[in-house]
């Protein structure tokens, strides 16, 4: 489940195509936009609404949005290719949830009909690998432990949180025996906000749902038998939870979300685990952001912390517990580069790089 912003973009291709790939399609746009640098921050124009990044390297960043829209930058935002990606039904899926994972990248659509497509990690041909057109299906969020094995979560379908897992590296997707998840409760599911309710290190995966009741869902043997454990973050409504997290190791995390309805509020609304995340505790009450979407680590400094939501941009150097509010941007995702000296961040019909540390725009 996931609240609804919706987008529009008229683009200025610089080259516009259709690629017929059997039943699939994708039409393509290069840009070479002026970018609106304030300081250290440069931002891009986007055809989408965009939830999802992924960071290869330095120079390497892919985004997968609303109505089939994916986009790349191969030399660090100097140049965005875009393109908008029919599935085989000739639908434009809205992906929410997106991964690279050893010479492939793949995207994840939302809402029935379900779509998980992978294409080359260099390339763009996609290939629609899983489709699902139960009408409860709802995918949240996608992770990897290896190149091998790979776990989208999502919303309860029949009495069951959905757990697909990949073992042969994306080619084909299966349901976690329901047998070993543990039952959901009535009004639980998860949110599609950032790809971020979901958290993998080591052999440890982590899914958050959020609702009614939110939880935290764990498997330490790689998605084979899962637990679950209340945590004390606001919930008890539609439209609250957690949204978004992030383990520095696999002992330590944070998780955030709170009321999507209010969300100036920030009481409730950030947890901490010290231990795996069989016990939670609520951090910075009353003293840190409001409503987020989306939490991330530092890569190499794991007590730097960045937070963001529609609300804006936050920052934590203490491991959350105090924290500074540096944008008022509306951004629903960020993601650091491998060496940590550069945050990108996606929202609305936007892309922004940063440097890091960050500065005030």
């Amino acid at each position: 489940m996931i609240p609804h912003h919706s987008s529009c973009w008229t683009a200025s291709p610089c080259a516009f195509g259709l690629l017929l790939l059997g039943l699939s399609a994708a039409w393509t746009s290069c840009s070479n936009p002026s970018p609106n640098h304030r300081h250290d921050w440069t931002h891009w124009e986007a055809p989408a609404s965009i939830r999802t990044l992924d960071v290869l390297d330095e120079f390497t960043v892919r985004y997968a949005g609303s109505s089939g829209w994916v986009g790349q930058t191969q030399n660090a935002g100097a140049q965005w290719e875009h393109q908008q990606w029919m599935a085989p039904d000739s639908s434009f899926p809205s992906f929410r949830s997106s991964a690279f994972s050893g010479d492939r990248w793949f995207a994840v659509s939302i809402a029935s009909p379900a779509w998980i497509a992978r294409t080359e990690k260099s390339g763009w041909n996609p290939e629609w690998v899983h489709h699902d057109t139960a009408s409860a299906v709802f995918l949240d969020a996608m992770a990897w432990w290896n190149e091998q094995e790979g776990l989208v979560f999502g919303d309860p379908v029949d009495g069951c949180l959905t757990l697909l897992k990949t073992t042969d590296a994306g080619k084909t997707w299966n349901q976690v025996p329901c047998a070993s998840i543990p039952p959901h409760a009535a009004g639980e599911a998860g949110f599609a906000a950032s790809n971020g309710n979901i958290c993998i290190q080591g052999d440890t995966a982590w899914v958050f749902t959020g609702g009614v009741k939110s939880r935290c869902f764990r498997s330490v043997d790689r998605g084979r038998r899962w637990d679950a454990t209340e945590t004390p973050i606001r919930q008890g409504e539609s439209m609250t939870g957690v949204f978004g997290a992030s383990f520095a190791d696999a002992k330590n995390g944070l998780a955030i979300g709170g009321h999507w309805e209010h969300p100036d509020d920030n009481v409730g609304n950030l947890i901490a685990t010290t231990d795996g995340g069989e016990t939670w505790s609520l951090m910075a009450e009353g003293t840190g952001p409001g409503y987020r979407s989306c939490i991330m680590h530092h890569p190499l400094r794991s007590n730097e912390v960045v937070a963001t939501g529609f609300k804006g941009v936050d920052v934590s150097t203490d491991g959350g517990q105090t924290w500074s509010h540096v944008s008022d941007s509306a951004r629903y995702v960020a993601r650091f580069s491998p060496s940590g000296r550069t945050l990108w961040l996606a929202g609305n019909r936007a892309l922004t790089r940063v440097g890091w540390p960050i500065a005030q725009p």
